[in-house]
């Protein structure tokens, strides 16, 4: 054989050779592994002697919040298992507070896991939600026992709500707008809480009430003095009045007025008063009655004859203008001085004299009443002076 021709095959051989010696070395170095990424598995080839490598080699980056098993430094061998944790950012919000966590699951239920909440505890999404590369909203709101009485019953709920509300609408309760709550329906839901429901509602009522008439009191100078005469009879008016009613939990607990209207006006009772002055009795000094000798006192003292009058009616009450007057309870003479004694002071035959009771009367009316007629009006009201 020619020699260039023979080298030529030659070095075709060799050069087989070296290929399928290269081509047998990649061959022995790939290694079939098994890569499980967010619970999702596949098998890859890689040359890669690290976990790190094989993760590049099929394109898997690692976020800060991942994990890897085993490290991404550790060596692999043909057969090896890789797992990546995708790290997933919950806004979590717990029995009404609120935070961001990062978890390395699957599944809601398995985050619920990792972050140490049991079965019991109540979530807003399903458990068997998957996490995505996304953001989840995720409550979680231990369970509370609520006990509720309205209607005359108990009512115990284990309810998850944060709020009262919540709990009363797990107990499928019905609460209407006047109801009554011991708690705000707002208001934190707190475990072994007790909330009184009492039902409220409102009725009306009307009624009937007086308007007491007035008193109109006219001057009649034809009538004598100190008397007086009804001349119109008064008469109550009448107003009827509308309540709201107030019962809670069937029990009438307010009666509040709400409008009020006169059906019919109270007409005035009008009294005559009599102005009419007597005249005074003539007095010339003396003897004389007991009257006179009082008038002419009473003129002394500057009073008119309305007060001789007055005095006139108080003594006529009195004693009836009798020296030796005298009434059980020690009382004596014209004025009935109690004890009769005391008239002493303005003589000494006070037991005898018209003229030293009658002083000693008047002094005592001056002092304490003023005038006569103000005695006089005391008397009438109270029946002593």
């Amino acid at each position: 054989m020619h020699r260039g021709i023979k080298l030529g095959i030659y070095g075709l051989v060799l050069t087989g050779l070296l290929g399928g010696t290269a081509a047998w070395a990649t061959a022995d170095d790939a290694k079939s592994v098994a890569l499980k990424v967010d619970g999702q598995q596949r098998t890859i080839h890689t040359s890669a002697g690290t976990v790190e490598g094989a993760l590049k080699s099929a394109h898997i980056a690692v976020g800060p919040h991942d994990l890897v098993a085993p490290d991404e430094a550790a060596r692999i061998a043909n057969g090896s298992q890789i797992v990546v944790s995708r790290g997933h950012l919950l806004h979590l919000n717990v029995n009404g507070a609120s935070r961001d966590v990062w978890v390395n699951a699957d599944s809601v239920d398995e985050a619920l896991r990792q972050l140490g909440y049991g079965p019991s505890e109540l979530v807003s999404v399903s458990r068997s939600k998957r996490l995505d590369s996304g953001v989840t909203d995720l409550s979680i709101t231990s369970p509370k026992h609520v006990v509720f009485k309205v209607d005359h019953k108990v009512v115990p709920v284990i309810s998850g709500g944060p709020t009262v509300a919540a709990a009363i609408k797990d107990a499928h309760l019905t609460v209407g707008a006047h109801d009554r709550l011991s708690a705000p329906r707002g208001s934190a839901l707190r475990d072994g809480e007790v909330v009184t429901i009492n039902r409220v509602r409102y009725g009306s009522s009307v009624a009937q009430q007086a308007i007491p008439f007035d008193v109109v009191k006219q001057n009649d100078p034809n009538r004598p003095a100190g008397s007086s005469a009804v001349v119109q009879q008064g008469q109550n008016g009448v107003k009827q009045i509308t309540y709201q009613l107030v019962y809670v939990d069937g029990k009438l607990t307010g009666r509040i007025p709400t409008s009020s209207v006169v059906v019919r006006q109270p007409v005035s009772e009008r009294d005559a008063v009599g102005t009419q002055q007597a005249p005074a009795p003539a007095y010339s000094g003396g003897g004389g009655s007991a009257q006179q000798i009082a008038a002419n006192m009473v003129s002394a003292r500057g009073w008119g004859n309305d007060q001789f009058n007055c005095l006139v009616s108080l003594w006529n009450k009195e004693s009836g203008w009798r020296t030796d007057a005298q009434n059980p309870s020690g009382a004596y003479g014209i004025p009935q001085a109690l004890p009769g004694s005391k008239m002493a002071s303005a003589g000494s035959d006070w037991q005898t004299n018209a003229a030293t009771q009658i002083t000693w009367g008047l002094n005592y009316i001056s002092g304490v009443y003023g005038t006569p007629c103000s005695a006089w009006a005391h008397s009438q009201a109270t029946n002593w002076y």
